[in-house]
């Protein structure tokens, strides 16, 4: 690709910001909270004109632990509450419509979840789902997840799972960041839009290979040259790694996404790959824009 040569770059795997200035407050009055947020807003704003990223598609984060990031806090004394990333991204939303897009978490278990989903979607405009099994202590094919997946269906939006190793012991049970249990899934639900988070994260070849067997799975390459640090011998290099996955996969079925890392996974990152034009543009905007109709 020539490096002179600007493209439109959706970066399909994003959260709300989850570093905040130091020291931290939890914001007293409604104007420091609104102030707060347009501050961040902005730095975000600067962070993807300098990486040239022009939109992100913002994945909210699960409810009972997105309070360590800051979000959802109540200040003591005056009752002042701040935004859940669900309401950040919404709000981001309405002050740059053409840079932000939602994606709700929620699990899946739980009997409202599916109630929320639909009203995200049809009256707050998001356009999928997130979840994060391992979060929430099931597997991805369990049953009791049937008719919330039935309701992505319905909607017609896709649905992205997590995958991969996470250094969080408190957080993440390990092995239901296992791709293995999305085949079944694809399988019971044909027409699902499947996103496999990660591409498997540190089982990527199992998550190339399941892709492969599944038309309706699409994978996100973001945090792919994190993982490839992690893994301890033979060392991997990351841009390889990604290569390989759109070699086999298809461009058409492969996204950006930069995880909340775009200094380490960035279009400048992409660029040096050795993609083809034609696949470049595909992994960093189209196939994004078709699976989750961007305006």
């Amino acid at each position: 690709m020539n490096q002179n040569k600007d493209i439109y770059v959706v970066d399909a795997h994003a959260h709300p910001p989850r570093e905040f200035k130091k020291p931290y407050e939890i914001p007293k009055t409604v104007e420091e909270r609104d102030n707060f947020f347009d501050g961040v807003i902005s730095d975000l704003i600067a962070q993807m004109d300098a990486f040239k990223i022009d939109a992100k598609v913002l994945l909210s984060m699960p409810p009972d632990y997105e309070h360590q990031y800051h979000y959802g806090e109540t200040h003591p004394e005056t009752g002042v509450r701040t935004p859940t990333t669900l309401e950040w991204i919404m709000r981001a939303k309405q002050t740059h419509p053409k840079r932000f897009y939602g994606v709700a978490c929620l699990n899946p278990l739980k009997p409202e979840s599916a109630g929320i989903l639909e009203d995200l979607v049809k009256n707050r405009g998001f356009l999928g789902a997130k979840i994060h099994q391992a979060h929430d202590n099931f597997i991805a094919n369990d049953e009791r997840a049937f008719p919330f997946y039935q309701k992505c269906l319905d909607l017609d939006i896709p649905v992205a799972f997590h995958t991969g190793y996470s250094p969080f012991r408190d957080i993440d049970r390990h092995i239901l960041t296992a791709p293995h249990a999305l085949d079944e899934v694809a399988y019971i639900f044909p027409k699902l839009k499947i996103v496999m988070c990660h591409c498997g994260g540190h089982w990527y070849q199992e998550g190339v290979l399941i892709t492969m067997r599944n038309p309706n799975i699409t994978v996100d390459v973001s945090s792919i040259p994190n993982y490839c640090r992690r893994i301890v011998y033979p060392e991997v290099d990351g841009k390889a790694v990604i290569k390989r996955i759109v070699e086999m996969l298809g461009a058409e079925r492969v996204m950006f996404g930069a995880d909340n890392f775009d200094a380490e996974m960035n279009p400048g990152l992409m660029r040096d790959i050795g993609l083809r034009d034609s696949d470049l543009i595909k992994v960093m905007s189209e196939t994004a824009i078709k699976l989750y109709r961007l305006d």
